[in-house]
């Protein structure tokens, strides 16, 4: 059995791979990338390891523009990870074209850096069309919603004919700093909405009044800090053209854990600026 066949279960210790040289070089297929499973390699339209710097994804189908940050390459998950400034922006992706009539999946893993407060709010995945957006993030306490502790939030706002969705019962979301979490974010059969957090189902939102069409286009988006800046560092940004299963999302997350762990791919780099290069695509 191959290693690339084995990788949904992470049978990987003690084994080598060619692809962890890979991203030196020119990108052939998603498949030369230790951290992209097999089943995902068809789907693929955006993935960021951070190893070529800020602002230089491996994969850019989506041909997006990846906005300026602030910040610094630190050792993260997998290999360099972004950790913006503080009250700094992570990743903006624009000129993106996702219509949300047809399935996609956002991933992303985060490690919050300072302990939480009972104020404290961190912001993951937002997509936004010029209309609307869907969005998760983690609200603390405040004026806002009349929330006395971090509350996990998911929204899905503004877009015509679809009554907005405010939710902020799906509990607490109170994390431990210095910890590696993973968020997902998929759209599926034209009107659902779920939210993976560390491979299980956290949130499962059906739009109201109409399905999404085909004008409701994805333009940008946002991960990471963005508007909600408790310091974190994030790693493994993947944009899929397919809705992820239940299954699917927990097999990821469990893989690249024990990838982690076992150290393929991991480098440990200089703490360098994250300035973006002028040849940011």
């Amino acid at each position: 059995m191959s290693i690339r066949s084995t990788w949904a279960f992470g049978i990987l210790c003690g084994l080598l791979w060619p692809a962890l040289v890979s991203v030196g070089g020119p990108v052939r297929s998603a498949g030369e990338f230790l951290y992209i499973p097999p089943s995902a390699e068809k789907h693929v339209l955006f993935y960021h390891s951070f190893s070529r710097g800020a602002s230089e994804p491996e994969i850019n189908r989506l041909g997006a523009k990846v906005g300026k940050t602030r910040g610094r390459l630190t050792p993260a998950l997998t290999d360099p990870g972004l950790t913006p400034a503080k009250g700094g922006r992570a990743v903006g992706l624009a000129g993106v074209r996702l219509p949300l009539n047809r399935p996609v999946t956002v991933s992303l893993w985060f490690r919050l850096d300072e302990h939480m407060e009972v104020a404290s709010g961190f912001h993951l995945i937002s997509l936004r069309t010029p209309t609307g957006y869907i969005s998760n993030f983690v609200r603390g306490k405040g004026g806002w919603c009349a929330l006395t502790r971090p509350t996990f939030v998911v929204q899905l706002y503004r877009f015509p004919g679809i009554s907005n969705v405010n939710g902020i019962r799906f509990g607490d979301a109170w994390l431990a700093e210095k910890v590696w979490h993973h968020a997902a974010v998929t759209v599926s059969e034209g009107s659902r909405v779920r939210v993976y957090w560390d491979g299980r189902l956290r949130s499962d939102t059906t739009a109201k009044g109409r399905l999404f069409g085909p004008k409701d286009v994805v333009t940008h988006i946002d991960l990471g800090p963005h508007w909600l800046g408790h310091p974190m560092t994030i790693d493994e940004l993947l944009v899929l053209r397919c809705a992820w299963s239940g299954e699917q999302v927990a097999a990821y997350v469990s893989a690249v854990r024990k990838l982690a762990e076992a150290g393929f791919g991991f480098r440990v780099p200089r703490a360098v600026s994250a300035k973006p290069s002028r040849r940011a695509t």
